[in-house]
């Protein structure tokens, strides 16, 4: 019995001098030699290193058309979603962009076309520019006139040695000037409703016949257009094109009068059919628009009405519409 007590306490001693003993210690990489590759403590490699993490979120629809100019189309609703069914109610044949049947929410599945639950039409986020909050939380068409800051214009006779392609000699060419205005926003169906592949949206679905599966008569409608004018554009952008328009604008000898656009349809409404006729949205006379014009519509006031007695079957089906700005000047 004293031996095993004995060797009990024999061990436990030992155990604490593991504990307290020294030891063995081997030394960094020296600051010196990390940062003179002659002493080599770091195998020839300077410290401090560095690497780096990109930390993103985003809001809203912000991808760029890739347009320019001082006059320009800058944003269009790219995608206008009006969910997912389980069927056509013939006396229930309005959805609206927020994924919705109208009147009928039994009927409602998912708030994508896509069967997804989130419902891609997307809507505007004005920040702090209280000149836009017309057109908060629509979606939304946006014209930028910046011809108030363009300089130079020709006032000579232009190159006319290709009749049919007539050059300015200098600067801009005849007629134009630096005043705001003097432009149309359109739009106008490009197809019909039609069922896509389901492995590529972007193709419609061909049968073995190459025929398409098109629903023929919907309609397509925006009501209640809201209307906004701002000079903040790159507020409202975020695109390098307009980094300088502030700047531009400060440094005219003479500040225009900002205009808001004069003539805007209230309601515009479209057949969703190959070709359709070009609708006009808004007309901006001479010295009007000067800025960031945007056109909105809340997703509700955006409406497909789809045709009586419509045959569906278990698929996606899209139409497109084209956008266009053109300049007024003769």
């Amino acid at each position: 019995m004293k031996f095993t007590k004995l060797t009990s306490t024999v061990l436990a001693g030992a155990t604490v001098l593991s504990i307290l003993a020294p030891t063995a210690s081997f030394a960094a990489t020296s600051t010196q030699g990390s940062a003179d590759a002659k002493t080599n403590d770091n195998g020839g490699t300077k410290l401090p290193q560095n690497d780096h993490t990109e930390v993103g979120i985003s809001f809203g629809d912000n991808s760029s058309n890739g347009n320019t100019g001082f006059l320009r189309l800058q944003m269009v609703p790219h995608t206008l979603d009006f969910g997912n069914h389980k069927l056509i109610d013939d006396s229930k044949l309005d959805f609206t962009a927020d994924g919705k049947n109208e009147s009928l929410s039994t009927n409602n599945t998912k708030g994508s076309f896509d069967g997804t639950d989130a419902n891609q039409t997307a809507t505007l986020k004005t920040g702090t520019d209280t000149a836009l909050d017309a057109v908060k939380g629509t979606a939304w068409a946006t014209v930028v006139d910046k011809q108030v800051t363009r300089v130079d214009p020709m006032n000579g006779v232009p190159d006319t040695t290709d009749p049919a392609n007539p050059k300015p000699t200098s600067g801009f060419h005849t007629g134009t000037d630096n005043k705001a205005g003097s432009w149309k926003l359109s739009v106008q169906s490009t197809n019909a409703l039609t069922a896509v592949d389901n492995n590529d949206p972007s193709q419609p679905i061909v049968d073995e016949a190459g025929k398409t599966e098109e629903i023929a008569g919907a309609k397509l409608t925006f009501t209640d257009t809201q209307y906004a004018q701002t000079q903040n554009v790159l507020g409202l952008t975020k695109d390098k094109n307009d980094s300088t328009y502030a700047k531009d604008l400060a440094g005219l000898a003479t500040a225009p009068t900002a205009k808001a656009v004069g003539s805007y349809s209230k309601s515009i409404s479209t057949s969703l059919a190959a070709n359709g006729t070009d609708i006009t949205v808004a007309t901006a006379a001479a010295g009007e628009g000067q800025g960031a014009n945007v056109f909105g519509w809340m997703p509700t006031n955006i409406k497909l009405t789809m045709p009586a007695g419509a045959e569906v079957s278990n698929a996606v089906y899209k139409a497109n519409l084209t956008w266009t700005l053109s300049s007024t000047v003769a």
